[in-house]
């Protein structure tokens, strides 16, 4: 055998080897995606469930526009391991500027608009909270407040809550306004609801 022969064996041998090799990572790449298996995200898998981050899709239900100017409409809450959270915005659909400052009053309705006994604790630590500054709100535009609650039932002699309207006095010496709930607040029996300060809505 000359040697250019030889090194055409030997050419034939490597490239029979290679073509077995890259056949079989072919093979392996389309077992992986028969079986269902997604490509890597970054993301962990099985951690803990992230705090609800509160989309904001196109609010609804709503209130009429009010005597005072203003209407309130509520978004469907979003979850995560029986946390909820949703936005409540206020629109200024009259011809003045509407003044905020702070906190909202809030109670909890059930079908017939009768009262739970819910505290509202004004802060929470589970999503943004600018706190308490001065709003004015033009016409035309709108704030918002964020309220988070936890959907749990620990005493079952207690009654759960499940409110159909949230009951919103803007601020003090203003009048009621009453949203019907995006979905159910369903606070289970913890009694407590957390509300963000009025922001104004970018």
């Amino acid at each position: 055998m000359d040697g250019f022969s030889g090194d055409l064996q030997r050419f034939a041998v490597v490239a029979g080897v290679l073509a077995a090799v890259a056949g079989a990572a072919a093979c392996g790449t389309e077992s992986g995606t028969a079986s269902g298996v997604p490509p890597a995200s970054g993301a962990p898998s099985g951690g803990p469930s992230p705090a609800p981050t509160i989309a904001s899709p196109t609010p609804n239900p709503s209130t009429a526009c009010s005597a005072d100017g203003v209407s309130l409409s509520m978004d469907r809450p979003d979850a995560a391991m029986g946390l909820r959270a949703t936005w409540v915005e206020l629109r200024n659909c009259g011809t003045r500027p509407y003044r905020l400052n702070g906190y909202p009053a809030l109670r909890v309705l059930d079908e017939n608009r009768q009262p739970f006994d819910v505290r509202t604790v004004k802060g929470t630590r589970q999503i943004k909270d600018a706190g308490p500054k001065p709003v004015i709100v033009e016409p035309g535009k709108a704030a918002r407040i964020g309220i988070v609650w936890r959907n749990l039932v620990t005493e079952s002699a207690i009654p759960a809550v499940n409110g159909s309207y949230l009951e919103v006095r803007p601020a003090p010496g203003r009048p009621v306004l009453v949203v019907p709930a995006n979905g159910p607040l369903d606070l289970g029996n913890t009694g407590r609801l957390e509300t963000t300060a009025w922001t104004p809505v970018p």
